[in-house]
């Protein structure tokens, strides 16, 4: 990414386009919450308020903008334009402007929808705001002016987004939207007049087609694709009820953002103060606070990853540490990097409460939950001048720290690296220069990398990460032999004869580990440490499939274990290899180690340009036709280039090799001479 693509990216400039035509003041089936605490006893309820579309779209709308403004109080700016019988723009590029409060003040002079009542003269449309829209992306923020005065040669870019959020009849429908807006891109582009404007570089279209829920709708999702050099399309179709839902999975990919859901929180009840119960809040910030969890072991990263529900988008879920008093957790602790939060229920109870803790001076540890049952400090929340973030502690080392130790000993923390299985790991994989000329259509190099690759698929670092590698009693030489490209049968059945020992050690009752001091697996249980045995090999042999015969032995331990239904995945993946040797061609390609191939003879040489007839080859053979038909087109197109003369002019010897002698005409200029 360029500078210019990080200063400016797409969504430094974004406008929304809200249908405020008649038809967005129909139903949807997102109910207004009321709490009547005072309601007589055997009362009847009053009926739900539902919302209209118009609200659950502004709504959401409202939710973009203010997250975005909490994390991005600088350099992302959003313009919302409403379009009925003509544009109405709510705001504008200006700094002052971009708050929710002056939002809020617009919207309640814009007032809802007009009644749905046929009025011919009346023509109400989305259209309208297209061309607002437009003009509002030609025109220049203080940033891009800012940075186009400097007079540096570099060329500043105006890339932004538009979404639409309209009701569309069918996919056509979407389509004309799409060519009516794309005119007004060109067209605006056309009228741009400097300082204060700019040509549109490109622009991101996306396209949100709601309607009633009671209603089908015709129109199909579409994902972002190029439509032209200028604009991208992107079509979303939801119901009005999900319409926030789906806002939100779009703003974390615009923004690259991420979301953490705080789990824990112990809590008063509102109605009785004397007990506590546990909440969980939702935090958005940046993706980067997690680029440590999701980098570390992956069994780790997958226990706290879950889906979020009712939604299309993941959250880490981190348990919330009860905090000392008086205490400076970011200043004791090494941190990585520092973003700014928001939570996604500002209107929330556990989130206000949660909000106000931290304003008061106070910081929270989130701990990550790991599957091995530990747990291990990953994030703090803390809040400065009124702004609260999310630290990342770092889990790595430190300058500070001594450096690690390679063995047993005083020095560093981890002393269980694999040295030996490293050493011989290396000497396996050993580079050479080769003697042989690399060929065009076979790169050595590439070769080692993807058998590195395939050999690091799974490889622990230390021994304590690990049960399979210290077992080597039992699965040696099954990790040896797996690792091969290619493994013959009778390779085969050894695998499967480590597979039938640890099942026999299991039978037995036997320990797998042995309990000791420098161990930290010495207090699992014997269940426990088959359990983890036999995920891990199974991770193993399903990271080195590459043949039918691979997958045969992951298929002994599904057998093994009694996973039915795994072994349907090992069966669609045997038929899947039969295929690919299936559709090979049947024919060899010749090469000159083939042993169908001719004998390495000179085709060159006044003794050896002999005729296809007399090539020592089999009739049959592919080499043979190949010789005959290049003979054949020589005959009828001689080479275009003549022959060297040296060449020509050579003779054999009886090893084969060809013979040229140089300066031949050296002792005829001598003879020459002297008769002179």
């Amino acid at each position: 990414m360029s500078l210019m693509d990080q200063l400016f990216p797409a969504n430094h400039k974004t406008t929304f386009v809200v249908d405020h035509t008649p038809y967005f003041g129909l139903a949807s089936n997102s109910h207004i919450k009321m709490d009547f605490t005072k309601r007589p006893s055997g009362g009847i309820p009053p009926a739900p308020i539902f919302k209209s579309m118009w609200t659950c779209s502004i709504e959401a709308v409202l939710e973009y903008c203010r997250i975005v403004w909490d994390l991005f109080p600088e350099g992302k700016l959003i313009r919302v334009i409403s379009s009925d019988m003509q544009s109405r723009t709510l705001n504008n590029w200006s700094s002052s402007q971009q708050n929710v409060n002056y939002m809020l003040h617009h919207l309640s002079s814009l007032g809802p929808p007009a009644k749905l009542v046929p009025n011919p003269n009346r023509d109400y449309s989305v259209v309208y705001g297209f061309r607002t829209a437009a003009e509002a992306m030609i025109e220049c923020t203080t940033a891009q002016m800012d940075q186009a005065a400097k007079k540096n040669n570099i060329e500043v870019q105006n890339k932004c987004r538009t979404v639409i959020i309209t009701s569309a009849r069918d996919n056509p429908s979407i389509d004309n939207l799409m060519s009516m807006f794309h005119n007004e891109i060109i067209k605006s582009n056309k009228y741009v007049s400097q300082p204060n404007s700019m040509s549109i570089n490109h622009c991101h279209l996306v396209i949100i087609n709601t309607y009633p829920d009671s209603i089908t709708c015709e129109v199909t999702d579409r994902p972002p694709h190029p439509i032209s050099p200028m604009l991208d399309l992107e079509v979303h179709s939801i119901p009005a009820s999900k319409i926030g839902i789906k806002i939100s999975n779009l703003l974390l990919k615009h923004y690259n953002l991420a979301s953490t859901t705080v789990t824990g929180i112990p809590m008063k009840e509102e109605q009785n103060a004397s007990s506590s119960a546990n909440y969980d809040v939702e935090i958005y910030h940046a993706a980067t606070a997690h680029t440590t969890i999701l980098n570390a072991n992956v069994a780790d990263a997958k226990a706290v990853v879950a889906k979020k529900e009712g939604a299309d988008y993941e959250t880490i879920k981190l348990k919330w540490c009860t905090p000392r008093a008086n205490n400076n957790l970011p200043d004791i602790h090494s941190c990585t990097t520092l973003h700014r939060i928001t939570p996604v229920d500002i209107n929330s109870r556990p989130s206000a409460c949660l909000i106000t803790f931290l304003l008061n001076g106070r910081s929270v540890l989130l701990e990550m939950i790991k599957q091995g049952g530990g747990k291990s400090m990953s994030h703090v929340l803390k809040s400065y001048n009124g702004e609260i973030y999310i630290h990342t502690v770092s889990s790595g080392r430190t300058v500070l720290e001594d450096p690690p130790a390679i063995s047993e000993g005083p020095g560093g923390k981890v002393t269980q690296y694999r040295v030996a299985d490293f050493g011989t790991f290396m000497k396996l994989n050993l580079l050479q220069p080769t003697k042989r000329k690399q060929t065009e259509d076979k790169n050595y190099i590439d070769d080692a990398k993807e058998k590195l690759k395939k050999q690091t698929a799974y490889w622990p670092l230390i021994t304590s990460s690990t049960i399979i590698f210290n077992l080597k009693q039992y699965t040696e030489p099954m990790l040896s032999l797996m690792v091969k490209d290619n493994i013959s049968d009778q390779e085969v059945m050894n695998c499967k004869q480590c597979i039938y020992s640890l099942m026999a050690a299991e039978s037995k009752n036997e320990h797998l580990i042995t309990p000791s001091l420098s161990n930290p697996r010495k207090i699992m249980k014997k269940d426990d440490q088959y359990k983890s045995m036999w995920a891990e090999l199974e991770t193993f042999l399903k990271s080195n499939l590459y043949t039918e015969n691979h997958c045969k032995v992951l298929q002994c331990l599904f057998e093994c274990r009694g996973k039915l239904d795994e072994e349907k995945i090992i069966e669609k993946t045997l038929m899947r290899f039969k295929k690919s040797l299936a559709d090979r061609p049947s024919v060899i390609r010749a090469t000159t180690d083939s042993p169908m191939s001719p004998p390495l003879t000179q085709q060159t040489g006044i003794k050896h340009n002999i005729a296809h007839k007399a090539v020592a080859a089999d009739p049959n053979s592919v080499m043979y036709l190949q010789i005959v038909q290049d003979q054949d087109n020589r005959r009828v197109n001689p080479p275009s280039r003549p022959q060297f003369a040296g060449r020509l002019k050579s003779i054999q010897k009886r090893n084969g090799n060809l013979f040229a002698k140089l300066y031949q005409h050296i002792d005829d200029d001598t003879d020459a001479k002297g008769a002179k």
